[in-house]
């Protein structure tokens, strides 16, 4: 990625993040968004120069297709994939696969031998993937939105 595309991707992800939190029912969307804003500050204090951060661009036929987000030492050994994104109009060509080896390559080069990804609730084009591409279920959250009673 270049510093460039990192302005218009930076946007692009974090209200892909919004979305994915409320999508979820994690919280509403002014929370959400204050959440994104803490979270981007603290996972990408210096932008695209971020230290042990891999941001990359996918392309197919000198077009882009996509964009991933690696973090690498996240734990011992660990890299973690905080986004995956391959454009809709190019799905189901096997460019995420594809993509998730490019994870691979650059979760081995930072010196780590694991990759794992969250997945929000709802992401079932995410889930499917992962599952396809070998990935197994680690942790598993749930939560239930209770009606507020009076007291």
């Amino acid at each position: 990625m270049t510093q460039a595309e990192y302005s218009e991707w930076a946007a692009a992800e974090k209200s892909a993040y919004v979305g994915d939190i409320v999508r979820s029912g994690a919280m509403g969307r002014e929370e959400a968004v204050r959440k994104a804003d803490r979270d981007f500050a603290n996972l990408l204090p210096e932008d695209l120069a971020t230290p042990d951060s891999s941001l990359l661009v996918f392309e197919a036929e000198g077009e882009r297709i996509g964009t991933g987000w690696l973090k690498h030492g996240y734990l011992p050994g660990v890299t973690y994939g905080y986004s995956l994104h391959i454009e809709e109009r190019h799905r189901g060509r096997g460019h995420g696969r594809v993509a998730m080896t490019a994870g691979e390559q650059a979760t081995l080069a930072a010196g780590d031998s694991t990759l794992m990804f969250t997945v929000w609730g709802g992401n079932e084009v995410a889930m499917n993937l992962y599952t396809s591409t070998g990935f197994r279920v680690v942790e598993e959250s749930r939560s239930l939105r209770l009606p507020r009673r009076a007291a």
